[in-house]
């Protein structure tokens, strides 16, 4: 698991670089039911894939 500093913004940025190079993704939005707004964007998913495709998109994130 890594973490984006960047917010929502920078994960829909990551979400479609990951789609632009070819990978499979898959946006997770909340359901609103804790402290987090519904529909906001918290998590993507990213692959399956060779590690070094994933890591040429996400290779900047620090673990969480």
């Amino acid at each position: 698991v890594l973490k984006c500093q960047g917010g929502e913004n920078e994960l829909y940025e990551i979400e479609t670089r990951a789609r632009q190079a070819g990978l499979v993704t898959c946006l997770i939005c909340d359901a609103g039911r804790t402290q987090i707004a519904a529909g906001s964007a918290t998590a993507v998913a990213i692959g399956p894939a060779k590690v070094s495709r994933i890591d040429a998109v996400t290779g900047h994130l620090k673990l969480l």
